[in-house]
């Protein structure tokens, strides 16, 4: 199966966007790291079993937000940002690889 987008290389600009908007600069950044990292893995893989199907923004942002609860339970109360911020940084990220097919 040819790849979607390189994971690592993903992480490093998601990771970058959330380093610039700086709202996330009151955690470790390995615990951000670390939960980019996962919500990436589950963005992936949800990708993967669409197949022709389109991508449904509510299912996955359910999926990241479950991941991002597993990952850092602590910050429970800005996983919501997080998650949001994230789906428009990967969005960003799908954009400029040019593999963002609009309906």
């Amino acid at each position: 199966m040819e790849e979607l987008f390189d994971k690592n290389d993903a992480l490093a600009k998601i990771k970058q966007s959330f380093d610039n908007e700086g709202d996330f600069s009151f955690m470790k950044p390995e615990e951000l790291e670390a939960a980019i990292k996962s919500l990436v893995a589950v963005d992936y893989d949800y990708m993967n079993e669409l197949g022709d199907e389109p991508y449904d923004e509510d299912e996955v942002y359910d999926r990241l937000y479950k991941a991002a609860n597993e990952t850092l339970p602590q910050y429970k109360t800005y996983l919501m940002r997080l998650c949001d911020d994230y789906m428009d940084f990967m969005e960003q990220y799908l954009v400029d690889l040019g593999v963002v097919e609009w309906e």
